[in-house]
């Protein structure tokens, strides 16, 4: 199914040297995660492509078993609708890190570089199995009560994520393991992980960075798994140095 995708041109008269910038959220999450990278890139010449994945921001959810490969196929039917420059750069964050290394394998004339935002290398049982317990015995309640309206952005957002989508994560994503089954990439990949990231954590993100020869690794010493919120200068200034 088409994604909705915001394209963001350049501030000024861009540089037909830059790639373009795909930007893809994480689950529970949506394209405006991405606001503050998008004014940065674009002040700087770029040309900023925002997608909404199935059931998150402005896409709508069919109400269908969704796995990897059908969030897969939605992108590259929005991407290939698209007057996107390929080969591209792609910035990805949690499930929008996976879907970009996945479809690199796959696609590899799509990409110029991967900047991998809290890649979870693999998917915790614990995390799974809470996520799952919220899913069943608060997330209804919370959102009936309207609570989460005076809450901040990223927890604000999660419960205005349509309940098929955040429930087809804990179905169908559990087994996925980056660590063990290490992509093969034809492009730079660029990882950044949060040393505290209690859902990609750190030390998965070192494995993975030392199994493919052709990556690089940036901690973000205190950060969390959306480290790009609390550090929103250095977090800019490691995409630009993955993009020089």
């Amino acid at each position: 199914m088409l994604l909705s995708i915001q394209k963001f041109e350049p501030a000024s008269a861009g540089n037909d040297q830059l790639s373009d910038l795909i930007f893809l959220h994480g689950t529970g999450s949506a394209g405006e995660m991405w606001k503050h990278q998008v004014a940065f890139f674009t002040a700087l010449g770029y040309r900023c492509y925002v997608i909404d994945l199935r059931g998150h921001g402005m896409t709508a959810d069919p109400g269908e078993h969704t796995d990897l490969a059908v969030h897969l196929s939605d992108v590259v039917e929005t991407l290939e609708a698209s007057d996107i420059k390929f080969p591209a750069a792609f910035v990805g964050h949690s499930l929008g890190a996976m879907i970009s290394v996945t479809l690199a394998q796959s696609r590899p004339e799509m990409f110029k570089t991967i900047l991998a935002a809290g890649l979870p290398g693999r998917v915790l049982k614990p995390v799974t199995y809470v996520f799952k317990l919220f899913m069943e015995h608060s997330y209804d309640h919370v959102k009936k009560s309207n609570m989460h309206k005076n809450w901040n952005w990223r927890n604000r957002t999660l419960m205005e994520t349509n309940k098929h989508s955040l429930e087809q994560i804990v179905l169908n994503f559990g087994d996925l393991d980056f660590v063990s089954q290490v992509p093969q990439l034809n492009c730079t990949l660029h990882i950044a992980a949060g040393r505290f990231d209690p859902v990609a954590p750190c030390h998965y993100a070192v494995q993975i960075h030392k199994k493919i020869p052709n990556s690089t690794l940036k901690v973000f010493e205190l950060g969390g798994h959306n480290f790009m919120d609390n550090f929103r200068d250095s977090f800019n200034q490691w995409i630009l140095s993955g993009l020089k």
